[in-house]
This record gives structure tokens, sequence and C-alpha cells, in this order.
């Protein structure tokens, strides 16, 4: 019982852990070192936006794991995949996307 209570707080915050702090993959903020390799900094975007392009809205071809094709102001680009509005950055809403039964962070208009 007690191994189950260092556990399990352990266990929560591991998925956390795993992300680090590193910035600059699809969706994240440009931050102080840009983008990962390949990608595009939008400044146009609220707190800077990492964008790949893609070519077909809904599609995850081309996109990196966890990521959707999807229209960001009037551009066809990656999104991070997102179940409820808590798993987007502030300022992008988790909004359902054409031709999929998915949701993707998409700037808010």
């Amino acid at each position: 019982m007690r191994l189950t209570r260092v556990l399990f707080p352990l266990l929560a915050i591991l998925p956390l852990l795993a992300c680090g702090d590193s910035e600059g993959g699809v969706g994240e903020s440009c931050g102080d070192e840009g983008c990962d390799s390949g990608l595009t900094c939008r400044r146009d975007f609220p707190g800077t936006f990492c964008a790949q392009d893609c070519t077909e809205e809904g599609a995850g071809g081309g996109c990196p794991s966890g990521t959707l094709c999807t229209r960001q102001l009037d551009t066809l680009m990656c999104s991070p995949v997102c179940d409820s509005e808590s798993d987007c950055r502030e300022s992008f809403a988790c909004n359902g996307v054409s031709n999929t039964n998915l949701k993707a962070c998409q700037v808010k208009l």
C-alpha cells in the first residue's frame, strides 16, 4: 500500500516530464531557439506557432504523429490533435476538423 502512495503521484506526472520543456515542435511556440528543423515560425499567430504545411484537410499524411492537417487562417498546416480546450495553448481552440471525427488546436478568431 505504501508503494502505491509513492508510485501513483509519480505516474501522474510522468507524461508531463516526457514532454520536457523543449519548444519548437508542430503547434508549439517558436521560443528563443526557433522551430525544429523543417518547420516554419509563424509569428502572425498568437504566441507564435511552429508550422508545417500540408495539402489535404483532415488527412494525417505528411504530418507528424499527434497532428492533423487543418485550416489555420486560410492556410493548410499540421496542427496538434486535441480532445478538449485544455489540450490546446492559450488563444487556441479545440475544434472539429472537416472530413474527420477528430479535433485539432486552431487559432481562435
